[in-house]
């Protein structure tokens, strides 16, 4: 019986790396993404080097709780077991904007969408063998800062960047507290780094920028890699709760390793599910 995977942000980039890499690994894999005609794009293509993908999409705004709520039960008809949860759906906005649950988008799209569809998709994960959860965070969360004001007003940052760290240091914190809440269970919560990726994440960033980024950027399959590693490889189970980076454990910041901080985030998240 094969395993299964969902993923969210996997019509592009590592996301879509992520799919392929677990679909030629034997497991039943759905996608999720707001455009469904990329996302099917993208399994067309995965299916011309792996015919026998099992693989498909389905349509989620991450921005919407409305939507979330409405797409939970649908995926759960589909994927009773969940045996690995990768929480990847990712975007960079250089013009600050709010989303319909009424967060700025960064924010709001990678941390509290993601954390409202984690609590309905939990039971899932955990009716599974051992699931997995796997968070993409970034090295980007490093000179990030929790500003409760930012969450519903974009004109508290200064630069589009603040938001983004801090979306991805939210991502770390979340990580490591839902880590905490499965101890103890066959559930396992890690995040890792991708490296610097060419994706089209980028295309909101200055052109002058985005051509000094494309000097060092990495491939996408090697942005992936990580997170293949982390949902499959056996060596893995060992690990709840930690950071990686090109597979290696790393601390991260003081400030995302803070459990006080990590609570309060996860307490404030809930209250608004």
């Amino acid at each position: 019986m094969s395993k299964n995977a969902f993923i969210t942000g996997a019509n592009s980039g590592i996301g879509k790396e992520m799919a392929r890499g677990l679909a030629k690994q034997g497991y039943r894999v759905i996608i999720a993404s707001r455009d469904v005609a990329k996302s099917q794009a993208a399994i067309d293509e995965i299916k011309a080097g792996q015919p026998d993908a099992n693989i498909e999409a389905m349509a989620l705004d991450l921005g919407d709780f409305d939507n979330i709520d409405a797409f939970a039960p649908a995926l759960l008809e589909a994927m009773p077991e969940i045996d690995v949860l990768i929480l990847n759906a990712g975007l960079y906005t250089n013009g600050l904007r709010m989303v319909k649950s009424g967060f700025e988008a960064m924010i709001g799209v990678m941390h509290f969408g993601h954390f409202r569809l984690t609590q309905k998709l939990l039971p899932a994960v955990e009716a599974a063998e051992a699931g997995r959860v796997v968070v993409t965070s970034s090295v980007a969360h490093t000179p990030g800062k929790i500003n409760e004001a930012s969450f519903t007003d974009p004109s508290k940052h200064k630069i589009a960047f603040g938001a983004y760290a801090q979306a991805k240091l939210a991502n770390l914190l979340f990580a490591r507290e839902l880590a905490k809440r499965v101890a103890g269970t066959k559930v396992t919560v890690n995040a890792f780094h991708p490296g610097g990726v060419a994706t089209g994440i980028w295309k909101e960033m200055p052109a002058p920028i985005r051509k000094l980024m494309g000097l060092v950027l990495i491939s996408e399959a090697k942005g992936a890699d990580t997170a293949i590693w982390l949902a499959t490889s056996p060596e893995c189970s060992q690990y709840n709760g930690q950071y990686f980076v090109r597979r290696k454990r790393n601390p991260g910041t003081k400030t995302s390793r803070n459990a006080s901080l990590a609570k309060w985030l996860w307490e404030y998240s809930e209250a608004r599910m």
